[in-house]
Parts: structure tokens; sequence; C-alpha cells
């Protein structure tokens, strides 16, 4: 396991990054994903990044990818893992076309096998909302939606009246105004959306599988979807730091 390393999730909305020390989260932040080279470069100087050589990254985000590499490489950093392109995620992968697995889906299933008997379900709770499927020790495909975000902007941007809302903790069902009935059918939609994909997956295994959570939403509708077991925010940084630390798979 590398001593320190910047651990980097590129998203399409925003990029975190992760300082850690092994498996331990030393401190983190996050630039758009639409950063210029230059105002990545201006984040890394705020945060006053020192000592660290070692970056790896995982990104669904070829352009933001191009410029956080960049900005690493001006930076100092004398070592660059781009994840997928550099070294593969050593996990085993029995989906039907490996190589469209985004990379994220990945390491969240390989930080899933380190903390448990190798049958989980991690949901994502990003710009997407990923279900990914780890049994026996492999991943094995999942299920994607459009997540909270992307639906509050499409149904902003594709009607004529409607408000782009932010989601405001749990609204009563009943929205008595627009901006209240949006934030009720987002939750509610959203919370039994994930309770009925959960429930199916779960169908699937012949183990019980452990349930865990991560992504921008993941602390805000996890409390509210009783299968869930844990939320873990950090998930992906602790699967990019194992790919990191372990052999790649055979071929």
């Amino acid at each position: 396991m590398p001593a320190d390393l910047l651990a980097i999730d590129i998203g399409n909305t925003n990029a975190t990054c992760a300082q850690m020390r092994g498996l331990e989260i030393v401190a983190s932040f996050e630039v758009p994903s639409a950063s210029t080279v230059e105002e990545v470069l201006a984040a890394f100087r705020i945060q006053q990044l020192k000592g660290l050589t070692l970056a790896a990254i995982a990104s669904v985000n070829p352009r933001a990818c191009e410029n956080m590499e960049a900005a690493l490489r001006r930076h100092g950093f004398k070592q660059v893992i781009v994840l997928g392109r550099d070294t593969k995620v050593p996990i085993e992968n029995r989906t039907e076309v490996p190589a469209q697995v985004g990379q994220d889906r990945l390491v969240n299933a390989l930080a899933a096998e380190a903390r448990t008997q190798g049958n989980a379900i991690v949901v994502d709770f990003g710009t997407a909302i990923t279900f990914d499927v780890l049994m026996d020790n492999a991943y094995c495909g999942g299920v994607i939606t459009p997540g909270i975000g992307l639906a509050m902007e499409a149904l902003h941007q594709k009607t004529a009246l409607l408000p782009l809302v932010k989601p405001q903790g749990k609204p009563p069902v009943l929205g008595k105004n627009t901006v209240a009935a949006i934030n009720s059918g987002v939750f509610y939609g959203f919370v039994g959306l994930a309770k009925n994909i959960i429930a199916e997956l779960k169908q699937i295994y012949r183990e019980k599988p452990r349930v865990l959570a991560t992504g921008g939403y993941g602390a805000y509708l996890a409390p509210y979807i009783e299968d869930i077991e844990e939320v873990l925010p950090h998930l992906t940084h602790e699967g990019i730091a194992l790919s990191v630390a372990a052999p790649p798979p055979g071929p």
C-alpha cells in the first residue's frame, strides 16, 4: 500500500481528490470537472499539497481527466496513474463487454470486496445513480439510472415554467406549491426507485449481500432506504488506493 497517495475520482460534475495514507483519508477537496488546468492548479495551491509525488485517477470524464493529469504533472507529481489506461483494476470483470465498465464502478466493487465476504451491492448516488453487483468476489454488472441533480436539471430545462430546485431534506409528500411538489417527487421517487432496484438485485444472490452507499447524494437518501447498511463517502477513493497497491489481474 503506498504511504501517501492523491486518489482522484473524476465524475461528470465534480472531481473529488483525497489525500490518503494507506486507506486513511488525510484530507479531501473537490473541483468542478469542467475546471481548466489552471483552475485545478489553483485548487492544489489552496490545499497546499506538499510531499505528494504519486496520484491515481479513476475517471468517467475524458476531458476532465486530461486536464487533471496535466495539472498534476505541472504541480510536480512524478507518477500519475490513470486506471484503465496504465493499470487494470484488480478485480474479475464478468460483464459481457468489460471495456465498457466505468473505472469508478470497478473500484467501488474492489473496495466493497475488501469490506465484505465478496457479496455486495454498491449504490453510488452521483450524477447517475449506479447499482453495482459484487458476487463471489467478482464484478458482475449492475443498473444505471439518472441521478437526482440530473433529473431536476432536466425537469427545469425541458419545461417552460418549472424552476430549478435543489433537494432540501425530507419533504412532506403533499407539495402545496411547485417547489415543494418537485422536492416531494424527486425525494420519494428516488427513495422508491432505490428500494425497488435493491430488492430485485438481492434476489439474484445465493448469499445475502451487504448493501453499501456512496456518492454525493448518498447521505441525503440512504437514511430512508432500509436495506442500505452503511454510507461510505470515500469508498471510491479506497478502491483507487487498493488498485494501486495490488497487482493487476490476469488476462
